[in-house]
């Protein structure tokens, strides 16, 4: 009886985890943690833009990203739009937007030797930009 009730309770207390960082308004931490991303990016992004890697390992998204690097920073978005072109990342606890994300369709013959089919290019960014985080610097360029 004792080890169900621990049980229990164990998955509860992920359960409630799982739901509170999926809504936090600091949109980094919906996604994979920061020593995860390294393995994505270097492991898995052949072929990424340096500039976008940088962010992608600072945590933060630029314009030319795909969803799935989004998608591994921030998490799936609270709302998809306009066939999936337009995704939103809401702030449950005001119910503003805190981002919203707009797409365009990547031709695949464009890109030769990558799988893109049915991929996306980030395209424009309205809101907050950092997702609920501070700006970022980086040590050799300056804010950005």
């Amino acid at each position: 009886m004792k080890k169900t009730f621990l049980a229990i309770l164990a998955a509860s207390a992920l359960i409630s985890c799982a739901g509170s960082k999926q809504q936090s308004p600091i949109l980094i931490e919906r996604g994979i943690p920061a020593d995860e991303r390294n393995y994505d990016v270097v492991q898995e992004g052949f072929g990424i833009d340096p500039k976008l890697k940088k962010f992608f390992l600072a945590g933060y998204i630029s314009e030319g990203m795909n969803k799935n690097l989004v998608n591994l920073l921030w998490g799936p978005p609270d709302k998809e739009l306009n066939d999936g072109l337009t995704w939103e990342y809401i702030d449950y606890k005001t119910g503003e937007v805190i981002t919203r994300l707009k797409w365009e369709e990547v031709d695949p013959q464009k890109f030769k030797g990558a799988d893109w089919t049915n991929a996306s290019k980030l395209v424009e960014i309205e809101g907050d930009p950092y997702g609920g985080s501070p700006a970022p610097v980086f040590e050799d360029e300056g804010t950005y």
